[in-house]
């Protein structure tokens, strides 16, 4: 009898032990999904007509260095040539950096933004180089940044009509998206977003409900108005927009 007891007891405690086991294994899961990644985008300020450049991507989860990328495509446009824009993939990989090497064949101001989709996120800094002696000006068409638009303004790229109606919730800010009149499925749908004249930018993913709804979770950390620009694509047709709204928490 006192045999059978300590079998029983040794079995619940491996029991106990697998659950532990699968338990953690499931909040890790949790954590990695509840973990922004952070790109670092590494552009010099500075170069000259037909220089080789190097771009690089250093990609973190918290601490861990990602290694495992699903795409890290650099898109270069000339100022006030956003339409004209070339998406170029990075070539090559060292760690959690990834790299490019590129050739700018004519002076001006450029504008360089990474592009990266890992572990189920999405990140897109942008930085600028100057090539050659030409300064950008007003009065050289200079574009306007981005994140210089009005309150109620739109600011569309690539392609698409786009419509955007926020819903504030509890839980969160839910985003139902349209793109010439259809729901848009499949998106990958990222917030970036600031504060008054803060220039540090914060970027979250939403995740897709279905039927055209992203949902931006809560956080006690956010509060009040913040200038944002929803950035969405996709994959199979190449969708690329940016739109400008305010997000109130």
């Amino acid at each position: 009898m006192k045999r059978l007891v300590m079998i029983t007891v040794a079995a619940l405690t491996a029991l106990s032990a697998c659950g532990g086991a699968e338990s953690d294994e499931m909040e890790m899961g949790m954590d990695d999904q509840l973990t922004p990644i952070e790109v670092e985008l590494v552009v010099p300020d500075q170069a000259e007509i037909n220089e080789e450049v190097l771009f690089e991507s250093h990609v973190t989860q918290g601490d861990d260095l990602v290694e495992d990328a699903n795409e890290v495509v650099y898109e270069v446009w000339q100022e006030g040539q956003k339409d004209s824009s070339e998406m170029i993939e990075a070539t090559d990989q060292d760690g959690n950096n990834y790299m490019l090497t590129h050739v700018f064949e004519e002076e001006g101001r450029y504008h360089v933004q990474t592009h990266v989709t890992a572990r189920g996120l999405h990140r897109m800094p942008i930085a600028e180089i100057q090539i050659g002696s030409v300064e950008s000006s007003a009065e050289e068409g200079e574009e306007p940044h981005e994140h210089e638009q009005s309150d109620n303004s739109e600011n569309h790229h690539h392609h698409g009509e786009i419509e955007i109606e926020m819903t504030k919730e509890e839980d969160g800010v839910t985003f139902f998206i349209e793109v010439n009149g259809e729901e848009l499925t499949d998106g990958i749908v990222t917030i970036e977003m600031w504060q008054n004249e803060d220039d540090k930018h914060i970027w979250l993913d939403t995740s897709e409900e279905g039927e055209g709804r992203y949902k931006l979770p809560a956080d006690d950390e956010y509060s009040g108005e913040y200038e944002a620009v929803i950035h969405i694509e996709r994959e199979h047709d190449s969708l690329h927009e940016h739109i400008n709204k305010t997000i109130t928490f």
